[in-house]
């Protein structure tokens, strides 16, 4: 492997940790820039281009109180300016609490196998489709965010969280 392949490589493995950045902090321009502008998504309850897909996240993952995307490191083949690439992801939706107060996390097992190319030298996803491959889920005991300070950095789905910010 030579040095340009590890550093396609490690943009590619970039540009999947912004979009699973982007999803759980709901940033759509964050979300759409990983894809080219013509890029699709296969989400199986959504089809469409990058931005519609940042559009539709913000719509459905909204109703959620958090979401947090467990990404491992891409299986990453690459064929000159095309790359597929496997990444298997857990991904958490904890709800919003009822009237009750009960919430749930609904945890999911799933792959992106997606087309990755490079155009005018930046690596970005030409089609993404995401394969399902279980689901669960399990009560919340206690307050989702009950256990933190007042004064303790908590995570916020908006630029106002730390990582837009920095330290």
């Amino acid at each position: 492997m030579n040095v340009e392949e590890l550093l396609a490589r490690e943009e590619i493995h970039d540009v999947i940790k912004c979009l699973a950045r982007g999803t759980d902090r709901l940033d759509p321009e964050l979300m759409a820039s990983c894809y080219h502008p013509d890029g699709f998504d296969d989400h199986n309850a959504f089809r469409g281009s990058g931005t519609d897909f940042a559009a539709w996240v913000l719509e459905v993952l909204s109703g959620f109180e958090e979401t947090m995307h467990f990404v491992a490191s891409p299986l990453i083949r690459l064929d000159g300016e095309v790359a597929r690439v496997d990444t298997y992801c857990v991904a958490h939706h904890l709800s919003r609490p009822d009237a009750a107060g009960r919430a749930s996390d609904m945890v999911m097992g799933l792959r992106y196998v997606d087309r990755f190319e490079r155009r005018d030298g930046v690596w970005l996803i030409a089609k993404r489709v995401c394969a399902f491959d279980w689901t669960y889920t399990v009560p919340v005991t206690g307050s989702v965010h009950g256990f933190f300070h007042e004064d303790w950095t908590t995570g916020s789905r908006s630029p106002d969280d730390i990582a837009y910010r920095g330290v």
